[in-house]
């Protein structure tokens, strides 16, 4: 089995994501994508992102079904706006796979609880993880708290992997978490996590999940928001960080046996 993890920046980078998505959905069983739009049309958003983009990657991906979970309404992550629009999350996978349960699980704020950090003029939003239930494996689909300093810990991230332990510690089968984590790799509450699961990119020594289209002023020194993260009984075949650059993160892909 395969499952390709990439935040996909609302499908800013419009072209090259559907390419990149429209190459490798023969090869791939599980797409986990985070910064998703959803909307009853094709627009750009305040923001310069596509307001139908799941719809977008769903003509692609036909012999996938999919879940999608909305994290806020009635806006992008810069401005409101007056038409219908949902930002959040969607799993794709392969319809020979049957989950038996899925559902979100909020590590910070409430659905469509909007903050904002006035210092930055930022939008403080709300996160969550995804999660899909098989007979034999969990996956979970992960974007966790943002904020415009860099990605250290913080009461609010001590929260979310508070939460994102006690789910996963519920289930008794192999587990594979992916997503963008908004976590430097030097934090305790990576630490925290890698008590519990393998974290791929230290294990293979991966230099960057950025890609060049971050911002040059930050790429210096945030090098890492993306990972995935694997309990001991998942069989890793293959793991990379692949070089498209379809957003300002790079897809991770992970080969596995279960």
């Amino acid at each position: 089995m395969r499952l390709i993890n990439l935040n996909i920046w609302g499908g800013k980078v419009y072209d090259p994501l559907l390419k990149f998505v429209d190459s490798n959905k023969d090869s791939v069983d599980f797409f986990c994508f985070q910064e998703v739009y959803k909307s009853d049309r094709s627009v750009i958003t305040p923001g310069k992102f596509r307001s139908n983009i799941l719809g977008e990657l769903g003509k692609i991906l036909v012999d996938f079904d999919s879940f999608f979970s909305p994290l806020y309404h009635g806006r992008d992550f810069f401005a409101p706006v007056d038409y219908p629009l949902s930002h959040g999350s969607a799993i794709f996978w392969k319809k020979n796979f049957k989950p038996i349960d899925k559902g979100a699980i909020f590590v910070y704020r409430k659905e469509n609880d909007v903050g904002y950090f006035e210092e930055k003029q930022k939008a403080d939003p709300p996160k969550h993880f995804q999660y899909l239930v098989f007979d034999n494996f969990l996956i979970i689909n992960f974007h966790g708290f943002w904020e415009p300093a860099p990605k250290y810990d913080t009461p609010q991230r001590f929260r979310q992997t508070e939460i994102f332990l006690g789910f996963i510690a519920k289930y008794k089968k192999p587990k594979i978490a992916a997503g963008d984590f908004n976590l430097s790799m030097d934090t305790q509450s990576i630490t925290l996590i890698e008590k519990k699961l393998i974290n791929l990119v230290r294990e293979f020594r991966i230099l960057t999940t950025r890609s060049l289209l971050y911002d040059e002023k930050y790429r210096l020194y945030d090098k890492f928001a993306d990972y995935i993260f694997v309990s001991k009984d998942v069989k890793v075949k293959h793991f990379e960080v692949m070089k498209d650059e379809v957003s300002d993160h790079l897809p991770l892909s992970l080969e596995f046996e279960i």
